[in-house]
Order: structure tokens, then C-alpha cells, then sequence
């Protein structure tokens, strides 16, 4: 099916991101490819349908074909029903007015008549549960809800070759349970699946074959089993440093929020919200994709105003308050970096909000381009940058000017073992410095590894608030659905 012989690959003006590797993936295989960010997956992907080298250029050398026929001979239009791709970041793969419209754009380039092409939206959203977004747009919907929809968009093609960068990154545990078994049924009817992923979990486990990269050449080809020794050793499965026991500073909040409520179009994503976080406390907020967590910490520094209640952010409420005038005290990371970025290089992304709220220091500096392993990426372009590395210079440039209170959106998403470590530890140096941290996130393990407190949001409530050993076994939480059962081994339980 796809057989690729000494490929070597190099982008416009880089070097090579690919360097002599040797792949075959037979028909009905199930495919995982791991490595570290900027090892070369998503580049290998690339190769698969064409985007290598004819969209994105560069130089290709070495042979590569897909059904006996050379790549190079053949137009991504052409492959485009041979191998169906969901791309790393959602957002680059979301274009139309409404999620139905979306998936209707592939099934009409095929030349599907109207009512196949209503048959196959019907079973898609069935299948993967998100019948209540086709009727929304894009824009509307959290990381998690743009990622099924970007996936039901390419799995209701049909394709004999599916091939997914990151397809659990911004998941939560039922939604991933629902696509890991959705996969097994695509793979057990005959179909080839290639699965790129940082998430080494229950995953890894459902594939016949294991792939990992390391600075673009093939470290591990092989069974899983073998595999997840190779992941341990070379971190990429993440070892996490013990939680600081460091309690909050003060029993005063930093952040009061108050029968917060918020509608968009109509739709009520928020109600009645009340929380506290105290200085020097870690946070997590958990909860299900579409549950509010972005919503709610986009309140937090002005990004969004509440259609009721309030925020205190230092015994001072924020209304009226522009996000700019908070910069220098709250720090928000992003779910999606690519929004966050404005500045050619590196380097100028992560000095401009220091130079402006006038928090320059090289000591500092020093320390995020060690800890986030930077040194490397200083003069690139942050938009050439795998999904990954962009996650790091984002959460760089907002530690850079050293708030009070950072908060972060889902920070481990595409972020391999190495790097979910170094923020840990690095999190973990903060706290004791007094940071105090606020997470949303999905990523249970690096919650409980990093967090003092759980508050759990479910359907925009808060509905529990207390230390992360109690929430876990919390029978009332997991028969709602606001937690995962641990003894169903679901996506986010410890390995």
C-alpha cells in the first residue's frame, strides 16, 4: 500500500526533517507513530497524500509511492480519495459556516448524490456522538468538539488509507473512548489506519505495529509490546516529578468569581459559576469537551464579559477592565497557540510582553529557553513550528513577563513526554516560588501530578471542588459523566 525507500525531506530554506527512512505499511494495518515534537511525524504524514512535496515544496529525495504509483506522478486531488487526512490543528482543516456544511464539503467533491451525502452525515454524527454541533459554526465550538468535527469531516469519505496527526489531542475521556473504538471497527473492515499521537495510552495498545521517530530517522519499528519500553526510556511516556506540598500562601484569593453566567447566540455555555483560587495554589479545571472551561477562563482577564455575576482578580473586580491593562499580572495561555502568535521569530514573540509591561530579565530569560528547550528555535519562524514546539514558545511568552497567576489551556495537548516533564517541573519550581497556576485541562495525569485542587465543571456548572485523590473515586462524579470510571482503562488514566 504505501512503501517509501531512503527518504530524505527538507522544507523550503530548513534542513532535513527526514533523514534516510525506510517504511512499508502493508493493506489492513494499524499503524502508531510516536516521537518527540519536531521528530518528523507529521512531515512523514505528510508524504502519504501528496502535501509532501507538491504543496508544501521543498526537497524530496529517495522514493515514496502509494499503490505501486510514484507520489511525485500523482496530484494531492488525486490521491485525495486514497488517503484521508485529519490534520494536527483543527482549526486549518475548519473553513464552512456550520459542522454539517463541513462534512458535506468532501462527500460533494466525490459527486455524491443528496441523499447519500445525507446518509453518511447522519451516521458519522451518530457514530461519533455530535449530531447536537451540525447545525453550529466552527467558531462556537471548544478544541475537543472541532477535532470530532474535523475527524467526522474525513472518516465519513471513507477512504482506504486514514491517516490521523493527533486525532486524541484535545479529547476528553468518553469522546476518546468513543474514537479509539470507532478506529478498531474502521481497521477490523480492511481499512489502513496510520495514527500519529503523543498520547501513549490505551491507544498504542489497539495498534498491530509500532512506529517512534527521533530527529527524523526511525528509532523503533515494531510490535507495541516492544515498543513502550523504548517510550519509557526515551521519555516520551512522561515520568513526572512529585508534587510540591507547598499550600497556598494565604488563605486569601487571588481570583473570586461569582454566579458567573454566559450565553453565546442564544445558548446558555456558563451558569451560575462561583469558585476561589488562592494565591500560591495550583488548580485544575476538569471537565468534558463543550463543558465551559475555555468559556470560563476567557472571564478571567476580560477576554469575554459574563451576561451575569463577576470576576475579582485582587480583591479588584475586572469589569471594564481591557485584557491589556491585566498582562503584566495574568497571564493566559491559549488552547490554540497559532492565536497568540503575532511576531516573525521566536526570539521577538517571547521578549514583546516582557519589553512592554516592562519585566525584562535575562536571568529569567535564561531559565525558559533551559526549561522549554528553546535555544534551537530562537530565530524561527513560530509559525513553522510543529504543533508541539508552538505550545512551548506560548507558554514561554506568557511566563516570560512573570505573572501572578498563570493560566493555562489545555498546555500538555501535542506536547510530547519530554516536554509534559520539563512544564511539570518547571510548574512545580514556580509554585514554590509562589506562582499561583490555574489549568484547564483534559489531561488527568498531569493534573493529579501538578494540581492541589480539582474543580470539576460538567454541562457549565461547577459541580465539585477538592483535592485530586478524592475527586478520582467519586461515585456520583463518574455516574454523571464528569469524571472517567479508572477501572475502564479510558484515555487519561494512568498507564
Amino acid at each position: 500500500m504505501i512503501l517509501l525507500r531512503d527518504i530524505r525531506y527538507r522544507y523550503p530554506r530548513t534542513n532535513w526533517i527526514l533523514k534516510g527512512v525506510d517504511l512499508s505499511v502493508d493493506d489492513g494495518e494499524y499503524v502508531f507513530v510516536a516521537g518527540a515534537n519536531g521528530s518528523g511525524k507529521s512531515t512523514l504524514g505528510y508524504l502519504f497524500n501528496g502535501l509532501v512535496p507538491h504543496f508544501f515544496g521543498g526537497t524530496l529525495e529517495g522514493s515514496a509511492s502509494i499503490n505501486h504509483a510514484d507520489i511525485r506522478d500523482k496530484s494531492v486531488a488525486e490521491l485525495f480519495s486514497h488517503v484521508g487526512l485529519v490534520l494536527q490543528n483543527p482549526d486549518a482543516q475548519l473553513f464552512n459556516s456550520t459542522i454539517e456544511d463541513e462534512i458535506a464539503f468532501g462527500l460533494e467533491s466525490l459527486g455524491l448524490s443528496g441523499g447519500e451525502i445525507n446518509n453518511r452525515i447522519r451516521e458519522i454524527s451518530r457514530t461519533l456522538n455530535i449530531e447536537d454541533l451540525l447545525g453550529r459554526s466552527p467558531e462556537t465550538l471548544s478544541g475537543g468538539e472541532k477535532r470530532l468535527a474535523a475527524i467526522a469531516s474525513v472518516l465519513c469519505l471513507d477512504p482506504p488509507v486514514l491517516l490521523m496527526d493527533e486525532p486524541f489531542g484535545d479529547l476528553d475521556w468518553q469522546a476518546a473512548k468513543g474514537l479509539r473504538q470507532t478506529l478498531l471497527e474502521i481497521n477490523r473492515s480492511g481499512k489502513t489506519l496510520v495514527v500519529i499521537e503523543q498520547r501513549v495510552d490505551r491507544s498504542l495498545q489497539d495498534a498491530t505495529r509500532c512506529l517512534i521517530l527521533d530527529a527524523g530517522s526511525l528509532l523503533h519499528d515494531g510490535p507495541t509490546e516492544t515498543a513502550k519500553e523504548v517510550l519509557i526510556k526515551e521519555h516520551l511516556i512522561p515520568n513526572y516529578p512529585n508534587r510540591s506540598q507547598n499550600g497556598p500562601a494565604t488563605t486569601d484569593p487571588i481570583l473570586t468569581v461569582k454566579d458567573l453566567s454566559h450565553l453565546i447566540q442564544g445558548k446558555e455555555i456558563l451558569k451560575s459559576v462561583s469558585l476561589e483560587v488562592r494565591a500560591g495554589e495550583t488548580v485544575a479545571i476538569i471537565g468534558r469537551n463543550g463543558s465551559g472551561k475555555t468559556t470560563l477562563i476567557k472571564h478571567f482577564n476580560g477576554l469575554l464579559r459574563p451576561t451575569e455575576g463577576k470576576v475579582v482578580f485582587q480583591g479588584e473586580e475586572i469589569r471594564g477592565k481591557a485584557p491589556s491593562e491585566m498582562a503584566a499580572d495574568m497571564g493566559l495561555s491559549f488552547q490554540n497557540p497559532n492565536n497568540q502568535f503575532f511576531k516573525y521569530r521566536v526570539k521577538d514573540e517571547i521578549l514583546v510582553g516582557p519589553k512592554i509591561v516592562g519585566k525584562l530579565q535575562e536571568a529569567w530569560l535564561e531559565e525558559l529557553w533551559n526549561g522549554f528547550n528553546l535555544r534551537g528555535l530562537l530565530e524561527k519562524s513560530p509559525y513553522r513550528l510543529s504543533e508541539g514546539e508552538k505550545r512551548r514558545v506560548a507558554i514561554a511568552s506568557i511566563l516570560a513577563m512573570r505573572p501572578k497567576l498563570l493560566i493555562l489551556d489545555e498546555p500538555t495537548s501535542g506536547q510530547d513526554g519530554r516536554s509534559r516533564e520539563a512544564l511539570a517541573l518547571l510548574l512545580s519550581t514556580l509554585k514554590d516560588r509562589g506562582l499561583t497556576t490555574l489549568i484547564a485541562t483534559h489531561d488527568l495525569n498531569f493534573a493529579r501530578a501538578m494540581a492541589d485542587r480539582w474543580i470539576i465543571l460538567h454541562e457549565g456548572r461547577v459541580v465539585q471542588d477538592g483535592s485530586p485523590q478524592d475527586l478520582c473515586n467519586d461515585e456520583q462524579l463518574i455516574r454523571l459523566g464528569a469524571l472517567p470510571d479508572p477501572d475502564l482503562g479510558q484515555p487519561g488514566n494512568k498507564n
